[in-house]
C-alpha cells in the first residue's frame, strides 16, 4: 500500500516535471523573436536548462566522492523537496526578466529550475524502480514516464493558448512572468505534498557507502550514460528546433499557432509510447497486450486530436506510425530489442524529415518519433543500472549528468541551422539514435576494474 502511494506522487512529480520542461519548446522560438537571436543563440534555452542537470548531478557524485553526507541526511524526500524548492526559486527569477527585457536573466532562472530537477530526477528514478516488485521495474517506469509525457503533450497545447491568446507575449513581453509565478507556487504546494505523503522509511540512499565512483566498473553503465546524452540531445534538438522547423519555407511555412499545436503530437506521442511500453513489457499475455495497446493508442490520439483543437487533420500517416509501434511492442520482449528497433525506427524517420521535407508525410515522421523515443530514457535508464547493486544511486547520479545532452546537441544543430538551413540541421539528431543503435546491438553488463578498490 505505501508503495503505491509513493508511485502516485512520483506520477504527479513526472507530470510537473515534463510540463515545464516541454513548455522551453515554446519559449525558445518566443524568446528568438523577443530578442532577434540566431538559431545558435536561440538554443541558449536547452543549453542553459540541461547544463544545469549536468551540474546538479556532479554536485551529487562528488559528494559521495569525498564523504559529504548531506544527500544521506536528506534521503529521497528530502532531495525531491530540495529539488523542488531551487526549481520554485529559478521560476522567480523571470518577473525581473520579463520586466526589464533580459535574456540573461531569462537564462539564469531557466538554470535554476534545471538545477532543481536534477535533484528530482536523481530521486524519483530509482525511487519509481523500487516502489514495486523488481520483475515489474521497467514497465511502473515507463508508467510513470508516461504521466511525464502526458503533461509534454498538454504542454504546448496549454502553452500556445497562455503565451499567444490570453498573454499576447510577442507584444507584451512583461506578461512572460505570469505562468512562472504559477509554477513557483505549483512547487512549493508540491513540497509541502511531499513531506506530508511521501514515505520512504524503507528505502535508503547508499551510494555514499562508496568514497570512490565503483559504478563506473560496469560497462553497461559507462555506454549506457553516453546512450542518455544522446538521447535526450536528440530528443530535445528535434522538439526545440521543431517549429521553426514547422514554419521555414522549406517546410511548409506554418503559422505559430498551428506549428505549436502540431508539437502536441510530437510530445503526445511519448505519451501514447510510454503507456504502450507500460502495457507491452508487464506480465499480460501476448493476445491482451495486444488488444490493451490498440485502445490505449485510440483513445489517446482521440485525446490529443480534441484538445489540440486542430480540424481536417489527415492522421492516416500519424496511425500507420502507431501500428508500426504496436507491431514492435509485440515482437520485442525486452527493453534490449525495443531500444535497438526503435533506434532503427527514428534514424529513418529523421532522414525522411530532412530530405522530403516539404510534405506531410515528412512532419508526421517526424511527429511520430515521439512515440518511438517514448521509451527510450527507462529502457537506458533499466539497463545501465542493471547489477550495479548498492551503486545504483551512484550510477543514476551519473544517468542525470548526462541529460547534459539536451544541452549541447540543440546547440550543435541551431549552429548547423545558421550556417545550412533549419530543415538540413535534422541530420544532426541522427548521431544520437546510431549510437543508441549500437548501445543495444553491443550491451554487456562485463565489469572492468577501473576504479580499483583498495
Amino acid at each position: 500500500m505505501r508503495k503505491n502511494l509513493n508511485f502516485i506522487v512520483l506520477s504527479g512529480l513526472f507530470f510537473g516535471l515534463g510540463f515545464v520542461t516541454c513548455l522551453n519548446d515554446l519559449l525558445t522560438p518566443i524568446l528568438k523573436n523577443l530578442f532577434l537571436l540566431s538559431y545558435y543563440q536561440a538554443n541558449f534555452v536547452a543549453l542553459a536548462f540541461f547544463t544545469a542537470y549536468f551540474i546538479g548531478g556532479l554536485f551529487y557524485f562528488l559528494s559521495s566522492l569525498i564523504g559529504i553526507k548531506f544527500f544521506v541526511h536528506l534521503g529521497y524526500k528530502g532531495l525531491i523537496v530540495l529539488g523542488l524548492i531551487l526549481a520554485g526559486i529559478g521560476c522567480l527569477f523571470f518577473i525581473p526578466a520579463a520586466l526589464y527585457k533580459s535574456y540573461i536573466i531569462f537564462l539564469v532562472g531557466l538554470f535554476s529550475i534545471g538545477f532543481g530537477f536534477a535533484f528530482l530526477q536523481i530521486s524519483i528514478n530509482p525511487l519509481a524502480l523500487i516502489s514495486g516488485s523488481e520483475q515489474t521495474a521497467a514497465s511502473r517506469l515507463n508508467l510513470a514516464q508516461g504521466f511525464n509525457s502526458l503533461a509534454t503533450a498538454l504542454a504546448p497545447i496549454v502553452g500556445v493558448y497562455v503565451f499567444y491568446k490570453l498573454l499576447g507575449v510577442n507584444n507584451n513581453h512583461s506578461n512572460l512572468k505570469y505562468p512562472y509565478i504559477f509554477f513557483f507556487l505549483f512547487f512549493i504546494a508540491f513540497a509541502l505534498l511531499i513531506i506530508k505523503c511521501l514515505k520512504t522509511d524503507e528505502v535508503k540512499i547508499t551510494s555514499h557507502e562508496a568514497s570512490k565512483p565503483y559504478a563506473l566498473n560496469h560497462a553497461n553503465l559507462i555506454f549506457g550514460a553516453l546512450a542518455i546524452f544522446f538521447y535526450v540531445g536528440s530528443e530535445v534538438s528535434i522538439g526545440t528546433n521543431f517549429i521553426s522547423y514547422l514554419k521555414s519555407s522549406e517546410s511548409l511555412s506554418l503559422g505559430d499557432n498551428i506549428a505549436g499545436k502540431l508539437l502536441a503530437f510530437y510530445w503526445g506521442g511519448a505519451m501514447i509510447g510510454r503507456f504502450l511500453g507500460g502495457i507491452a513489457l508487464s506480465n499480460l499475455t501476448k493476445f491482451r497486450k495486444l488488444i490493451y495497446m490498440i485502445i490505449i493508442a485510440v483513445i489517446l490520439t482521440f485525446l490529443i486530436l480534441q484538445i489540440t483543437g486542430i480540424k481536417r487533420l489527415n492522421l492516416s500517416y500519424y496511425v500507420c506510425f502507431q501500428a508500426l509501434a504496436i507491431i514492435l511492442f509485440t515482437v520485442s520482449n525486452n527493453s534490449r530489442i525495443n531500444l535497438l528497433l526503435f533506434a532503427l525506427v527514428n534514424i529513418i524517420n529523421l532522414v525522411i524529415g530532412a530530405s522530403i521535407h516539404n510534405s506531410w508525410f515528412a512532419i508526421w515522421a517526424i511527429l511520430s518519433m515521439g512515440i518511438f523515443n517514448s521509451v527510450m530514457f527507462p529502457n537506458i535508464f533499466d539497463l545501465a543500472i542493471d547489477g550495479l547493486g548498492k551503486y545504483k544511486e551512484q550510477g543514476s547520479s551519473i544517468l542525470v549528468m548526462m541529460i547534459l545532452g539536451g544541452a549541447i546537441m540543440p546547440i550543435i544543430q541551431g549552429h548547423f541551422a545558421d550556417v545550412s538551413n533549419i530543415v538540413s540541421s535534422y541530420y544532426v539528431p541522427i548521431i544520437g539514435y546510431v549510437y543508441i543503435f549500437l548501445y543495444a546491438v553491443f550491451y554487456s553488463k562485463k565489469t572492468y576494474q577501473l576504479i580499483k578498490n583498495t
